[in-house]
Formats: C-alpha cells, structure tokens, sequence
C-alpha cells in the first residue's frame, strides 16, 4: 500500500516528462485526413528512395527528400491552423504545449534524416537543396500564422520543387552553412510565434473548408463548365477527395510537361514520366485512403439520391474507379506523346509501355484499395507502389535495347491481365459487411 501512495505521489522524471509530450502523436497526425494525407506524402517520398537508390537513380533523391521536408511542414502548418481553430483545444491539458512540442520535434528529425541521407549519398548539391526546401517550409509555417489563408496555397511549395533543383545548381557549395544558420534563425521566430497563437475566426473557416478540399486551394467551379462535369463524371469517385482529385488529374500533366520542358531547356536529368506514373498511383492511393478517413461520410453517400441501394452505391463507385483509371492512362499517353515530340527517346512504343504500367500500377491500387477496412491495411498499398517504380525503373534501364522493348510490352500485358482480375476481385469486397 505504501509503494503504491508511493509511487503515485512521486513526481515524474525528465524522461518521462519528455515522452508524455509524444502522447496522442500517431492519432493526431495520421488519422486526421489532411494532415494524413501530406504526411503520407512524406512518407511516400522516403519509401521511394528504396528503388530509387537500388537502381542508380541519384538524380531524384534531392527531389524526393525536399519533398518529404514540404510535406511535413504543410502538416505543421496544418496542425497549427487546427489549434487556432478549435476552441475545445483550449479546455485539454497540456494539449497546446504537446502539439507545438510534436511539431518542433518532427520538423528537426524530418530535416536530420534527410541532411544524414544527403550526406551518405554524396550527391552533389542535394544538401543545399534539402536546405532551401526547409527554409521555404518554414516560411510557409511563419506566413499561416501571420495570414490564416496562406494555407490555401501550400500547392505553390510543391511547384517549387519542380524549379528547386535548378536553383540549387546556381549556388556554391559554401552557402550551406549561411543557409544552416538563416534556418535557425527562421525556427527561432517560428517558435516564438506558435508561443502567442490565440483562437482565430478566420482559422475555422480554412478548417472547414480543408476538410472538404484537401487543404488545398481551387477556383471556383462555376466559372468552368467543363471542370464542374468533370466533378458530376466522375462522382461518386471524388466524394470523400472532394476537388482535390480534379486538381490533381488537371495539374500532374501540366507538372509534367513542365518539368520535360526544363530538363531540355536547362540540360537537367528529370524523370519526368516516372513521376507521373508514381503520383498517378498516389492519387488512387489517396482515393481510398480519404474513404477510410472519412467512414461516417460513407452513410451520407448512402442516403444521397440516384442510388438503387447499397449495391448501386457500390456498382457507381466502381464505375467511377473505372473512369478515373482510363483518365489516368488516358492522360499518360497524351503527355508522354506530346513530351516525344522533342524528346526522341520517348518513342510510340514507350508510349504503349507507360500506359500500359499506369494501367497495371493504378488499377491494382483501385482494387486492393476496395478490399482495405483499416489505415493499417492501407500499408499494403505502400508496397503496391514500390513494386511499380522498380518495374518502371527496370524497364527504363533495359528498354535501350530496341530487341527489349517487345519483352517489356508482353510483360506489360500479362500484368494488364493481373490488374483486371484484381479489379474484378476488389469490387466484390468495396464496403462487404460496412454498410447495412
């Protein structure tokens, strides 16, 4: 009996004081669907690092681990907007203290991974690279809390990513440490910001607004016919993404050729293609990953009209699983034909063969997408999407041979006929036993 007044008497060490900060951390920000969703970003971009540095393409590890740093500053960002939001926040414990906690501790390990993997790569100007992402983050973070609707426009941080690469190359190798030190700097004013972040009225309004756009911002619909039956097309597909599944199809074709266009203007390596076939496959990933976030939205898809019950809600999701596949390898064809144009190595036969692989890739996601009830089996997808960059990256490296392309192209269609069987197979499962 007097161990245990004993021991709830005692006062708690600084470890544990340390580690009760971390409490809550992995439902405050992976189960919170925009913060999940950047932050799955980030995680994607660590994860592709294994094919990419399996098979020699250095080229894209800077690109990948700026990405993974504006992921998770957007999810910062994010979060602190949340705290300025929600009044309740003000009624818990500590919870205040904890979140600035976790957002300072992820920001520094995020930016300590990725200097040590720049580092041990040895890829020349990846560190300054790293190092402009991070201050463009925290500038980011800085400009939220001083103007609330900043948020809207986190989609212009990934753009920059596009152009970060040249801009890194045009600087010497000694502004790392100036760099270091106007990042400290920026930290320490972001610190002492977040300290007298009060509720704000504007905030709520860019939460509830987010909840429904994916955090990020979009004109108005009604001022384009075209997009607003884009958005009737491919309902109910996009209920739970709500626009950011059209900006996504409208952006990631205009990102890519862009991105070509620099790499033979500016004479820079980008893999181009490769990133829209990943991202293609992160879009459908994202799909099934906001349905599963947002469960309770299930029902009020259920009770909406034009529905012949619970099998016609699932019958018209899959359809528009279907569409959204054949827009994806629709567009991929488009780009890559127009990137051929002057690009000769993009001939009509890679052409085929990265269609195809949208096919294969974005098709087996849709399907074991439909089957996953849970985040944690939504892990599943992470490998689904690390198998086809080592096919796509495979490919690549041997489709120099004119003889390889034709083994290439019938491995393509064998996996064509695998993604069809699973699609067949993932629309059984699509809310089995969720919705009575």
């Amino acid at each position: 009996m007097n161990l245990a007044t004993d021991k709830l008497n005692s006062k708690p060490t600084q470890l544990e004081r340390v580690l009760s900060r971390f409490n809550g951390m992995l439902r405050l920000w992976f189960y919170d669907v925009v913060s999940a969703s950047f932050m799955g970003v980030a995680l994607l971009g660590m994860v592709m690092l294994i094919p990419v540095f399996w098979f020699g393409k250095l080229e894209v590890v800077s690109l990948m681990l700026s990405m993974f740093q504006v992921s998770v500053s957007v999810s910062v960002a994010w979060q602190l907007n949340r705290l300025a939001a929600t009044e309740w926040s003000i009624l818990i414990p500590q919870y205040r203290n904890n979140l600035q906690f976790q957002a300072a501790s992820l920001l520094l390990f995020s930016f300590l991974v990725c200097s040590l993997i720049s580092l041990v790569s040895g890829i020349e100007g990846s560190l300054v690279q790293l190092q402009l992402a991070t201050a463009a983050g925290l500038i980011f973070i800085y400009l939220c809390l001083v103007k609330v609707q900043t948020y809207y426009w986190s989609v212009v941080l990934y753009l920059f990513l596009i152009f970060l690469s040249s801009l890194a190359s045009q600087l010497p190798q000694e502004i790392n440490l100036p760099l270091f030190i106007a990042n400290g700097v920026l930290a320490w004013l972001l610190w002492q910001r977040t300290s007298s972040n009060p509720w704000h009225p504007q905030a709520r309004t860019v939460y509830l607004n987010a909840q429904e756009m994916g955090g990020v911002w979009l004109p108005s619909f009604k001022s384009n016919p075209l997009l607003a039956k884009l958005e009737l097309w491919l309902h109910p597909v996009n209920f739970f993404m709500g626009p950011l599944l059209s900006m996504f199809i409208l952006m990631m074709p205009l990102l890519t050729l862009t991105a070509a266009v620099s790499s033979k203007v500016l004479g820079l390596d980008i893999p181009a293609l490769f990133l829209f076939t990943q991202f293609s496959c992160v879009t459908c990933s994202m799909v099934h990953w906001s349905r599963i976030h947002r469960w309770r939205a299930v029902e009020a898809l259920y009770m909406l009209p034009g529905f012949d019950g619970k099998q016609g809600m699932i019958d018209a999701f899959n359809r528009s699983q279907f569409k959204l596949l054949m827009i994806l390898v629709g567009l991929m064809g488009l780009t890559s034909g127009l990137i051929s144009l002057f690009n000769p190595e993009i001939t009509i036969w890679v052409c085929l063969h990265l269609m195809l692989s949208t096919f294969f890739g974005c098709g087996v996601i849709l399907a074991v997408g439909s089957a996953c009830k849970t985040p944690m089996q939504l892990s599943a997808l992470m490998l689904i999407i690390i198998c086809h960059s080592v096919w796509i990256s495979t490919s690549f490296d041997v489709s120099g041979d004119g003889r390889s392309i034709w083994l290439i192209l019938g491995i393509d269609v064998l996996l064509a006929l695998v993604s069809i069987v699973t699609i067949w197979w993932g629309s059984k499962k699509l809310w089995n036993g969720d919705v009575l």
